[in-house]
């Protein structure tokens, strides 16, 4: 897995990469130039890592990180405190050191109280939750909240998909099990409601099965949309808007049985819509086969570069401005030794291309990093016409993790632009809006918006 934050608070990305065959590593990111400094950190675990989110479970500002291992390893998960750029192990003291076949943890506020809590995607035992109770030990409320899905569960992805004002959770599952959809009842408790929305996705044989759940407003119309990538045939799911999704797939393009592993949304071209990466091979790991497709708003296109198709199969991919230059850049973290662990791609956009362009990173009064499926929106800053939106996202999809600010690319053209912050918090969504913002000055750091 590969997972960005700025780990020592210095403005600039850093990336955290888990490893099957050897140490972890913790990259430093130095003005562009990167060093391990896993070693001295801390975090240079050498047990087979498949999991890895960053979030500020603790609220002292700087990112903590959460590591999870298969049931092989036969050792309990890591919840590495931060510490001023050193990392100490307090899985055990907090109760949340699982022992058996991790695969996505995700930092979330599911009760709408103001701190990040913690679940757990397992794919060989029950999923848990684990709520944060402040200075003690969590507290695993996974029955009481009815998400102890038994089911083989690969990828989850949070997000408030009915605009009631508290987070929700999709749930990829493999080996045939259907996907589950939890809506979130703001008391505490989940029901599924997959059958229902016909996304659960019934009668897969064994060898087929979700992976990765990616959130885009694919379609720049201030909904959050699902593409779901799998062992099977593909799929995007249109938000309607009123708590009910289309299955709205291309057949020849998205809706191809690639074999995925993973996705990510990014929109790497600026032209202000998301485009799409899907990692995948097709019969033998050694055989991968990715698509970056390009969306033209009429459709999608694949336009993968060539030397996107020499790193061998990845199960993570997360995009991310690493050298500040207004542009998204992309790390890939390989599943097979052979072709290399893991790769960084540079994004060449023209300079005047990658400038125009806006980060926004959402934090509390104490600049806390809290408010994982806060939804962020821009809008032209003379007609109000939206130019796109975008999830903040606190470990959703698979074997990766993006705690990178919001990124926009938007039209030429764009000026003004007014920042719009959507925190779901408690039964409410609490609106922030900053306005006036001048693209051109606001590219190389965030726009930092403060929720109180």
């Amino acid at each position: 897995p590969n997972a960005w934050a700025d780990y020592d608070g210095d403005g600039d990305l850093d990336l955290f990469v888990g490893m099957r065959y050897g140490p972890n590593h913790l990259y430093r990111n130095d003005d562009g130039r990167f060093t391990d400094v896993a070693p001295e950190a801390g975090l240079a675990d050498a047990q087979d890592t498949r999991a890895a989110a960053w979030g500020d479970y603790d609220a002292d500002g700087d990112p903590d990180l959460y590591v999870g291992f298969p049931a092989e390893v036969g050792e309990g998960n890591r919840l590495y405190r931060n510490d001023g750029g050193r990392f100490t192990d307090v899985a055990g003291e907090k109760g949340v050191g699982l022992v058996g076949t991790t695969r996505q943890p995700s930092w979330v506020d599911y009760d709408g109280d103001g701190d990040l809590d913690l679940f757990v995607a397992m794919r060989d035992q029950p999923n848990r939750l684990f709520r944060n109770d402040g200075d003690g030990p969590f507290t695993d409320v996974t029955e009481v909240a009815g998400v102890g899905d038994p089911r083989r569960t690969v990828g989850v992805v949070w997000f408030d998909y009915d605009h009631d004002g508290d987070l929700d959770v999709h749930i990829s599952n493999q080996n045939g099990d259907e996907d589950a959809f939890l809506q979130n009842q703001g008391d505490g408790s989940f029901v599924d409601v997959a059958p229902d929305l016909g996304m659960n996705w019934p009668g897969r044989g064994e060898e087929y099965g979700s992976v990765a759940p990616a959130v885009a407003d694919y379609d720049n119309d201030g909904d959050l949309d699902l593409f779901i990538a799998a062992y099977g045939p593909d799929v995007l799911w249109s938000n309607n808007g009123d708590g009910t999704f289309d299955n709205v797939t291309d057949p020849e393009t998205l809706g191809q049985d690639y074999h995925s592993t993973t996705a990510a949304w990014a929109d790497f071209d600026h032209d202000g819509r998301p485009d799409l990466l899907v990692t995948s091979y097709l019969g033998d790991v050694a055989e991968a086969e990715d698509h970056l497709f390009l969306n033209r708003a009429s459709g999608f296109e694949n336009v993968i570069p060539a030397n996107l198709l020499e790193h061998g199969p990845s199960h993570g991919v997360a995009w991310a401005d690493y050298d500040g230059d207004g542009d998204l850049d992309l790390a890939i973290a390989n599943n097979n030794q052979a072709a290399g662990t893991h790769h960084l791609y540079r994004n060449d956009l023209p300079p005047s291309v990658a400038r125009r362009s806006i980060q926004v990173s959402v934090v509390d009064s104490r600049g806390s990093w809290m408010f994982p499926g806060a939804e962020v929106r821009v809008r032209d800053g003379e007609s109000g016409a939206l130019l796109g939106s975008r999830l903040i996202d606190s470990g959703g999809g698979y074997c990766s993790q993006g705690m990178a600010p919001a990124h926009f690319g938007l039209p030429e053209g764009s000026g003004v632009v007014d920042v719009e912050v959507t925190v779901i918090r408690g039964g409410e969504r609490v609106l922030v809006t900053v306005t006036g913002i001048d693209v051109g000055t606001q590219t190389a750091r965030p726009l930092v918006v403060e929720v109180p």
